[in-house]
C-alpha cells in the first residue's frame, strides 16, 4: 500500500527537482540584492555627512606632512654636515683695523688711528681722512685665540698712554702691596711731590701731606756716592760732606785713632738718657772716656741726649746736664735732642701729644742755643713727620735717620744716618754711620 508522498513522487518527481533549482536561484538573488542594498545605504550615509572622506583626506595629508618633515630633517643634517662655515665667511665678525697690527703704517702705530673697513676712512684724533691702508682685519677666530691687539688684555694702553700688562693679576700679594705703595700719589707732579708715605712701628702706613710753609731741601741725590762704609755728597766733582760715627757705651771700647785713619771726620757721642719709666737721668758710662779719646785722635765732636721729658722744665734740666758734661771741650758739631718711643714697652712720653712733644724739644734746643752751641733734633720719618710739628721747629737743624741709599725727607736737614750695621776699623761689631751735608766745624 503507498502513502500520499510516495504517490506524489511517482507522479511529479522530475518536475519537483526543477522547481527546487529555481527556488534556490531566486533565494540567492534575493540575498545578494539585500546585501548590495545594505552596502549601498552605508556608503550613501558616509558621503552625505563627509566624515569618511574627510578622515581619509586627513590621514593622507598627515602622512605626507610626516614624510616632508623627514625629508627636511635629512636635508638639514646633510647641509650642516657638509658645510664648514668660519667667522671669515661672516662679514659681521670683521673688526676695524686699529693700526696696531704688524703690517700697519707707521702713522697708525704711533697715533692710535682706526681704519673703518666699510668707508675706508682713517680717524685720527676725531678727524677723518682717506686712507689707502691694505691691512687685513682680524677675525673673531683670531680674537678668541689672542692673535689681535684690538682687545688684547695682555697689553692695553690707558688714557695716559702708559702700558699695563695682564701679568699684574699673577703678582703675589706682597708685590701688589709694593706696587700700591709706589703708585700712591703718582697723580702729583714728579718734580713737585705733595705727600710722603710713612710706615709706623706697628706696620701701618700713612700718607702725610708735605707742608708748603717748611723750606724743602735742595739736595740732588744723584750726587751721592757710597763707598762703604762712607757716603759722600759731591758738588762740582768734589766731596763737600763729612763722615761720622755714632758712639755710645754700646760700641764698647773704640779705637778713635783707627776711626780717624779710616776716614772719619767726626763722632756723635751719647752723653746720657732719662729713664723711660723712672724718669731718672743717667749718664752714658763711656761718655767721658770717649770724649777724651775723640779729642786726642783729632776728631770733631758732637753730642746727643736721649730725652724722656714730659715737660719743658724736664727738657731744660736735660739740656743743662749735657752742657755741664761738655763744658771745657770744643764741641763744634751739633748738640742733639733725641726723643723716641720704646719698643715693646710703655714709655712716659707716650702720654704726650704732638704739641707737647714739640714744645719740649723746643725748650731743650733753645737752652742749647742760648749756650752758644748748634741745636739739632733727631728723628726718622715717622717721628719728624707725624710726632712733632716741624713747622714750629723749622729753625733748627735736623739729624735724619733712615737706612737707605737715598734719604726720603722733604725738608731741610743737615745730617743723615744712613747705615746702622756698617763695618769700620776701630769699632768691633756694627757701626752706625752718619753723613753731614755740611762741615759744622768750619
Amino acid at each position: 500500500m503507498k502513502l500520499h508522498d510516495d504517490y506524489y513522487e511517482e507522479e511529479h518527481g522530475s518536475g519537483s527537482r526543477i522547481t527546487y533549482v529555481y527556488m534556490a536561484l531566486i533565494m540567492s538573488a534575493v540575498i545578494l540584492g539585500v546585501t548590495a542594498l545594505v552596502f549601498w545605504a552605508n556608503q550613501s550615509q558616509s558621503r552625505s555627512d563627509g566624515s569618511g572622506y574627510a578622515a581619509a583626506v586627513a590621514q593622507r595629508e598627515a602622512k605626507a606632512a610626516e614624510e616632508s618633515k623627514k625629508m627636511d630633517a635629512n636635508a638639514s643634517e646633510s647641509i650642516i654636515a657638509e658645510s664648514r662655515l668660519t667667522s671669515d665667511d661672516l662679514d659681521i665678525w670683521t673688526l676695524p683695523d686699529t693700526g696696531r697690527e704688524k703690517n700697519s703704517s707707521a702713522s697708525n702705530r704711533n697715533n692710535g688711528t682706526v681704519t673703518n673697513q666699510t668707508t675706508g676712512e682713517t680717524v685720527v684724533d676725531g678727524s677723518a681722512n682717506t686712507s689707502g691702508s691694505t691691512d687685513k682685519s682680524k677675525t673673531a677666530d683670531e680674537l678668541s685665540n689672542g692673535k689681535t691687539s684690538v682687545y688684547d688684555m695682555t697689553t692695553k694702553e690707558d688714557i695716559s698712554g702708559d702700558k699695563k700688562t695682564g701679568s699684574d693679576t699673577d703678582k703675589s700679594d706682597k708685590d701688589k702691596e709694593k706696587d700700591d705703595d709706589e703708585k700712591e700719589g703718582e697723580d702729583e707732579d714728579e718734580e713737585e711731590v705733595t705727600r710722603i708715605q710713612v710706615r709706623h712701628a706697628d706696620g701701618t702706613k700713612e700718607w702725610v701731606d708735605i707742608n708748603e710753609d717748611i723750606p724743602r731741601n735742595k739736595y740732588d741725590f744723584s750726587k751721592l756716592t757710597y763707598q762703604k762704609p762712607f757716603m759722600n755728597y759731591y758738588e762740582d766733582g768734589k766731596p763737600v760732606s763729612t763722615c761720622g760715627v755714632d758712639i755710645s757705651a754700646n760700641q764698647g771700647d773704640v779705637d778713635f785713632s783707627k776711626l780717624k785713619s779710616a776716614g772719619c771726620d767726626f763722632v756723635m757721642l751719647k752723653v746720657g738718657a732719662r729713664g723711660y719709666s723712672s724718669g731718672n737721668i743717667v749718664s752714658d758710662e763711656n761718655f767721658q772716656d770717649n770724649l777724651e779719646a775723640a779729642k786726642k785722635a783729632g776728631l770733631d765732636i758732637g753730642v746727643y741726649f736721649c730725652s724722656q721729658a714730659v715737660s719743658k722744665a724736664e727738657a731744660r734740666e736735660e739740656a743743662d746736664e749735657v752742657l755741664d758734661a761738655i763744658s771745657g771741650y770744643k764741641v763744634k758739631y751739633p748738640v742733639v735732642f733725641v726723643m723716641e718711643n720704646v719698643d715693646e714697652d710703655m714709655a712716659r712720653i707716650e702720654a704726650l701729644d704732638m704739641s707737647d712733644r714739640t714744645q719740649i724739644a723746643k725748650a731743650f734746643m733753645d737752652r742749647v742755643e742760648d749756650a752758644g752751641y748748634t741745636p739739632m733734633i733727631y728723628g726718622d720719618k715717622e717721628w719728624l713727620l707725624t710726632m712733632v710739628d716741624m713747622e714750629d721747629l723749622q729753625d733748627y737743624d735736623v739729624w735724619f735717620a733712615q737706612d737707605s741709599e737715598e734719604p726720603e725727607y722733604p725738608y731741610e736737614f743737615g745730617m743723615w744716618q744712613y747705615d746702622t750695621d756698617a763695618a769700620i776699623k776701630g769699632i768691633t761689631g756694627d757701626a752706625t754711620m752718619i753723613m753731614s751735608f755740611k762741615d759744622y766745624a768750619k
